[in-house]
Order: C-alpha cells, then structure tokens, then sequence
C-alpha cells in the first residue's frame, strides 16, 4: 500500500519505548557491551584522529567540538551506547546547546528510547523558552510517530512561528494535519511548502496523497505523482489509496492503466494481489494484442481480436 512521507531538514520520519532513568543518570551497559566498547576502545589507539581527539578531550574536558566528533566516531562504528554517554556529558556542560540536544534525541530514538528522547527536546524547551526551531520540529516529528497528534500539530506550529519561510516545516504540518484527516488545511501547507521549494519531491508526493485522499482533485493528484514519479507510479499510488477507502472497482481499473502503462510494474501486480484479496475478484489483468507496423500500414486485420481474454496472474509480495 502507499505511504505518504515525511520530510525533516536534519532527521528522517519513522520511528519505538520504556521506563527512563533521570536525566543526569547514564544507562546501565551490560558488562558484555563494556568489553566491547572497550576493546573497540583499545582497538582505536592506532587511530590518529580518534587519538587526537582523546587527547583534545583530555586537556580540556569542555572541548564541545572534540567531544561531539568523538561521540559521532562511536556511533559511526556501532557503538551507541559509547556515543550517549558522550552526548550526555556535552548536554550537561552545554545544556543551552539545540545541535547537543538535537544530537542526544536522535541518538536515543534510534536506540529505539522515543519517550526519552522527547524528554530531552521538552527538558530543552523548558531550560530555553525562546525555543529553537529545529527541537520544536524534532519534538513534533517524535509526537507524531507516537501518535500525539495534537501535541504534534502545536510543536509544528511554534517551529513555523520561528521559522516561517522553511518549507520542510510546512511539509511536516501538513503531514500532521493529513494524519488527523483536515484534508483542505493539509493541502494548503504542502501548496505553501513546493512554493517555498519546488523541488521537494516529498511535498509534491505529499500534496497528491492529501488530494487523493480527500477526492477533491484525482486528477491533480495523478499530475503531481506523474511529475515526480511517471505515469504508470502515478496510477498505481492512485490505485492504492483507492483500495485504503474500499474502492476495488475504481482502484483496479487504475492498476490496469498502470499495468498497461508498464507491463510486469512489481508494485502494481502486489497491489493488484491485494485488491483481489480485499474484494475476492481474480486478480487479471486485461491484455491487448499489439498490432504490428505492417497492419497500420496496409489495414490488413490483425489475426486475434484486440482484446483478448483477461490473463490470470499472482503478483509477487514484497518482503517487508
């Protein structure tokens, strides 16, 4: 099925949780990990930069561009919980410091700690009440992967408020607002967002799902996909939100514009598979004879008639 994406000028939109320590608490590592971070740690002597920058460190402790370089070496080599913990010293030194901020939440939710890392961003928020726009982006972007909406639209909004003129922000609001089904509202910030940046391909592909959604504009929602992705993507991503409202009939004769646009399209022939288990009709295809230069030319009939009977075929799924 389609997916509408979600654009962030320093952070990706996709997601996970549990209890948290105090913030000034560091997280248990395993004595397995301890052996491992240290041995990766003894390993890295050899490295001139990682060396150069234990030294830096070693002089003077608030070196905040020594310590976040180190923390990216750790996390670069698998080592995340190595990285957190430098991260936490940085924030602790510098807790005024949205790019240390920033660089803690990301980490911790890419461990897969969401409500940690949206502590920190709110922590953050409360230390700075000027704010800044890329911890409220964050923070609303997290909101709307636990699916605190209203929470999410508000944090979006403050980013704009500061940061009017950013078209990642208006895309992430219009994610949001599409999220919570306000189809027109939506429309208008992805419109806003391709006018700040026509050549976002995430808002353009946003604003043609926000359209198809809403069954205002189909055809304004194929010309959007078609620009960004062809004809035949265009249909099938049609198709498919189609089938997401329960139009079988209406999504495969998209399928098979799509199919006849590009014979074999892998992700039509899984939406097509889909619609049939949606609606318990085969999944066929209708096929035409092509009919050959010679023909064209001299009107001589083709020898099968042109629409030939529907083919049986068993898309492919995509492993997840």
């Amino acid at each position: 099925m389609f997916a509408c994406s979600l654009a962030c000028m320093s952070c990706t939109h996709q997601v996970m949780t549990g209890s948290f320590p105090p913030a000034a608490q560091s997280y248990a590592v395993p004595a397995a990990v301890q052996r491992e971070v240290r041995n990766a740690a003894d390993a890295g002597d050899g490295d001139i930069a990682l060396r150069t920058l234990r030294q830096r460190l070693a002089a003077n402790a608030k070196d905040l561009d020594a310590r976040m370089l180190l923390a990216q070496y750790y996390s670069a080599r698998n080592l995340p919980d190595l990285a957190l913990e430098h991260y936490r010293l940085a924030l602790a030194q510098f807790p005024d410091s949205p790019a240390v901020t920033l660089a803690l939440a990301k980490t911790l939710r890419e461990m897969g700690e969401p409500a940690e890392a949206l502590r920190t961003l709110r922590e953050y928020a409360v230390r700075e009440p000027r704010g800044s726009w890329e911890v409220l982006s964050l923070t609303g972007i997290l909101e709307d992967e636990q699916g605190h909406l209203s929470a999410a639209e508000a944090a979006h909004r403050a980013a704009l408020g500061l940061e009017p003129g950013k078209s990642e922000l208006h895309n992430n609001l219009g994610y949001n607002l599409l999220s919570q089904k306000q189809f027109e509202p939506a429309v208008n910030e992805f419109r806003r967002a391709i006018e700040l940046d026509p050549t976002s391909q995430v808002a353009h592909n946003n604003l043609a799902v926000a359209l198809a959604r809403s069954g205002s504009a189909p055809k304004e929602a194929l010309a959007e996909w078609t620009r960004s992705g062809g004809a035949a993507g265009a249909h099938n991503n049609l198709a498919a939100v189609l089938m997401e409202q329960g139009h079988y009939a209406e999504a495969r004769l998209e399928l098979q514009t799509a199919l006849a646009l590009q014979p074999g399209m892998a992700s039509a022939l899984a939406n097509l598979k889909l619609v049939a288990e949606m609606d318990g009709k085969a999944a066929t295809v209708q096929t035409r004879k092509r009919v050959s230069i010679w023909t064209k030319i001299f009107g001589s009939k083709p020898a099968q008639p042109a629409d030939a009977a529907p083919t049986d075929i068993t898309a492919p799924t995509e492993k997840k």
